[in-house]
C-alpha cells in the first residue's frame, strides 16, 4: 500500500509517512522551474453524493465518505531545492520502502510538443539523480501546446513521445505513466499500448475532473480558468475502480505485461484489499492519507506474512528496485 502524488510534498511528510507504514511513497509532482500555486482555497469538501457542489467542513468527519475538490495548479519548488529534499527524503526509508518522484513537464511560450517532451525528460533525469527509485511521469496534467486544452493523456501520439524521451533520460531507471480518467474502454487500452514499450507500469486513475459551484451556485474557486477542478475521495471510487479493472483485464488478456498502481477513492481497508484483488499490484490512497493517515496499519495488521492477494498474484508484474520486487 503506498501514498499517490499529492499529499507528499517535501522530505519531512515522506520521512512521518514512512513511519507510519507505507511501502510506496511518491514526492509531489515536480518541474524543471519555480511554480506557485494558485490562491486559496485550494482543497475544498464536497456535498456527501454531489461532488459538484463545495460546503464547509463537517463538523463530524467520516473519513471513508470524504470527496474533495482540489486546485493546486500543480506547483513545484525552484529544481535546486527539491533535487537536494528528494535526496533527504530518500534517506528517511527503509528496507523495502520505496520513493516514487512524480515529474511534469512545463509548456514554454510558443512551445512544441518536443519542447515539452525535453523538459519531462530533463524533470525526469534531475528526479533519478536525486535519489528516485522509481520516476512517475504525470501525464494528467494540461498540456497546452495542442490545438484545443486537454491533458497530456488524451494526446496518444504527445503521450508516447514523452515517455520515451523519459526512458531515453533516465536509462534503466523504473518509470511509471501516471494516467486521468479515459473517454472508453478502448481509448485506455490504445493509450497503454502506445506506450507501454517505454514503461513499467501505470498508475491510475488521476482523479476526476469536474465543475464546481458554492451552494450558492457561485463560482466555488476564485481566478480565471479554475471553473474545473479535480475531485479526489470517496466520490471517485466507482469511475476508477472500473477503469483499473479495464486495465488489469487487458493485461491478462496478454496485451502487455506491467505493473499497475491503482488510485482513486480508495478510503478504506476493504476498498484497498477489493483492488489488489482485481490484479493491481499496490493501493494508493492521496485523500485517505490526509484524512486516516493510519489506514496503512490497519491494512497491514489484517494480512497475514506470505499470503497472495487474489487471483494470478504470481503472474503479476513487478517494478524492480536494485533487484527488489515493488511490494504491494
Amino acid at each position: 500500500m503506498g501514498i499517490a502524488a499529492g499529499p507528499l510534498p517535501n522530505s519531512r511528510w515522506i520521512e512521518a509517512y514512512a513511519r507510519l507504514g507505507y511501502g510506496l511513497l511518491t514526492y509531489k509532482t515536480v518541474r524543471t522551474v519555480e511554480r506557485a500555486a494558485f490562491t486559496a482555497p485550494n482543497l475544498a469538501f464536497c456535498r456527501l453524493g454531489d461532488p459538484t457542489v463545495i460546503e464547509p467542513a463537517p463538523r463530524r468527519l467520516d473519513p471513508a465518505a470524504v470527496t474533495w475538490a482540489v486546485s493546486f495548479g500543480l506547483p513545484s519548488a525552484k529544481p535546486d531545492l527539491w533535487r537536494a529534499d528528494v535526496k533527504r527524503a530518500r534517506g528517511k526509508l527503509g528496507p523495502g520502502q520505496i520513493l516514487i518522484v512524480s515529474v511534469a513537464g512545463t509548456p514554454a511560450p510558443g512551445g512544441d510538443g518536443e519542447q515539452l517532451a525535453e523538459d519531462y525528460a530533463q524533470a525526469a533525469r534531475w528526479a533519478a539523480e536525486a535519489g528516485a527509485d522509481v520516476v512517475e511521469v504525470h501525464l494528467s496534467c494540461p498540456n497546452t501546446v495542442a490545438e484545443r486544452p486537454q491533458m497530456a493523456f488524451e494526446d496518444q501520439a504527445l503521450s508516447a513521445h514523452i515517455v520515451a524521451q523519459v526512458r531515453r533520460a533516465v536509462g534503466g531507471k523504473p518509470v511509471v505513466a501516471k494516467l486521468g480518467a479515459s473517454r472508453s474502454p478502448r481509448a485506455l487500452h490504445d493509450l497503454a499500448t502506445a506506450i507501454a514499450r517505454w514503461v513499467d507500469g501505470f498508475v491510475l486513475v488521476n482523479g476526476l475532473q469536474r465543475r464546481v459551484v458554492k451552494a450558492d451556485g457561485t463560482a466555488a474557486l476564485p481566478g480565471a480558468g479554475r471553473e474545473l477542478a479535480g475531485v479526489s475521495g470517496d466520490a471517485v471510487w466507482e469511475p476508477c475502480r472500473v477503469q483499473v479493472e479495464e486495465l488489469c483485464a487487458w493485461r491478462k488478456a496478454g496485451a502487455w505485461n506491467k505493473a499497475i498502481l491503482a488510485v482513486g477513492g480508495i478510503t478504506t481497508v476493504e476498498r484497498a484489499r477489493e483492488t489488489l484483488a482485481a490484479g493491481a499490484n499496490a493501493a494508493l490512497v492521496a485523500t485517505a492519507a490526509l484524512v486516516d493517515p493510519l489506514l496503512a496499519a490497519r491494512f497491514r495488521s489484517g494480512i497475514k506474512p506470505g499470503v497472495e492477494k487474489g487471483p494470478d498474484a504470481r503472474r503479476r508484474p513487478a517494478v524492480r528496485v536494485e533487484r527488489r520486487r515493488m511490494p504491494s
